[in-house]
């Protein structure tokens, strides 16, 4: 793990009232960082005013950090080709109209908040393709540490770890809790088993619910209410008494039902 001593490092200042602001007009009070309904990204003076930095359509993610003092922009690269071009820089708005940039060395892949909102852990892979992580401290941009992406996860920082790596981990793990995990699996395989053709669309609402995603009056796709990742898929024939107002008639029939598969969640 190799530490270095700075980063690329910009600091400019932004005006009260400049760039799109016009000069007379008096700016709202407040002691925090500020985004508008129209995209303005606003930071706070020391006197409480409002200063204006950028806005969103220069970046392709803005966030803000835990300390309501302080945006971050992913600098869109070529606003004509919106996200096909991979950013190269962040921008840093702070209090008092304090702008810094990161730049890493490459085209920048994920990036979060680290160390309580304090840091900033950025992906990215300079020329030739080894996915790097370095890590910035977010008042002044300074670069703090800097590894190499390894095939072992585990070996890596927490702070270079995506927030889904970080989840897996937590994941418990002993021969006991695989033991339940497998029981637990094998009732859900049996009461998924006992819905055959024939029964209804409300019998299903018993075990599972519906998710976004397409779906016709014939076909639906249905998630186990305990878990959203199994799934089934279900053709039904229109009840005879059914309501052409209604698209999902709880009485229509079940024709099919495939087998359970894992999937990601659908939302619409």
């Amino acid at each position: 793990m190799d530490k270095l001593p700075f980063a690329t490092l910009f600091i400019g200042s932004a005006v009260l009232l400049t760039s799109g602001r016009p000069q007379d007009q008096q700016c709202e009070y407040t002691k925090q960082a500020e985004l508008d309904a129209e995209g303005n990204i606003y930071v706070s003076s020391d006197q409480g005013r409002l200063i204006w930095m950028a806005n969103t359509k220069h970046c392709s993610e803005v966030r803000e950090a835990s300390d309501h003092q302080t945006f971050v922009c992913m600098v869109m690269e070529n606003p004509e080709r919106s996200n096909f071009v991979p950013s190269l820089h962040l921008e840093l708005y702070r209090r008092g109209g304090h702008k810094e940039i990161i730049e890493p060395g490459g085209p920048i892949g994920e990036w979060h908040f680290s160390e309580d909102g304090q840091e900033i852990a950025v992906a990215y892979a300079p020329a030739n393709g080894q996915v790097n992580h370095a890590l910035y401290e977010l008042e002044t941009a300074r670069l703090i540490e800097r590894v190499a992406e390894t095939s072992d996860e585990s070996l890596l920082p927490r702070w270079a770890k995506s927030a889904l790596q970080i989840q897996d981990e937590s994941v418990p793990m002993s021969a006991d809790l695989s033991a339940e995990r497998t029981k637990w699996i094998s009732k859900v395989l049996r009461q998924i088993g006992k819905f055959k053709p024939g029964m209804r669309r409300k019998d299903l609402l018993k075990v599972f619910t519906t998710e976004g995603g397409m779906s016709t009056q014939t076909q639906q796709t249905y998630v186990y209410a305990g878990c959203p990742y199994i799934k089934v898929i279900v053709h039904f024939k229109p009840s005879s008494n059914a309501d052409t107002e209604i698209y999902e008639n709880p009485d229509d029939i079940i024709e099919s039902i495939s087998q359970p598969y894992l999937q990601w969640g659908v939302y619409d």
